[in-house]
């Protein structure tokens, strides 16, 4: 698990390298990769302040990660969503991934795919779980 859990970070670390963003401006476009959100709701999927969501938003605005657009539903919040950079750096880096991932699963039968479903879930909830015991117990660190 380890082994896979380091190839998605180094791949990850990559695609930062390459558009130079920081950990923290991954997250954010990270919370934005599913569809526009109010910054309040960046904050809380980065498990960032705000005050540090508006400045990451700021400079990734300057560089075209990210556009403010008005919420649909109400005019005085506004929207984060995917700029022209983020569409660009997807596009050229995260787009082929599903198309080499299904010619991977082209050898495993129907059954064996759902034992790796299951698998992949459970491991996802016992990530989740584990998170939650982390940030329900432990304290900061000095």
């Amino acid at each position: 698990m380890s082994r896979w859990q380091d190839a998605v970070e180094t791949f990850d670390g990559t695609v930062a390298e390459i558009y130079v963003l920081s950990a923290a401006e991954r997250r954010c476009l990270g919370a934005i990769s599913h569809g526009p959100r109010p910054a309040n709701v960046v904050a809380r999927e980065t498990n960032l302040t705000p005050a540090a969501v508006t400045t990451l938003i700021d400079r990734l605005e300057k560089r075209g990660f990210v556009s403010r657009q008005p919420d649909p539903n109400d005019r005085r919040k506004v929207m984060v969503a995917a700029g022209k950079k983020t569409e660009e750096l997807v596009r050229r880096c995260y787009h082929p991934i599903p198309e080499a991932g299904d010619a991977l699963l082209e050898k495993y039968s129907v059954a064996e795919m759902q034992v790796l479903l299951g698998f992949i879930e459970e491991v996802e909830a016992m990530h989740k779980a584990q998170t939650e015991r982390l940030r329900g117990k432990a304290k900061p660190v000095p």
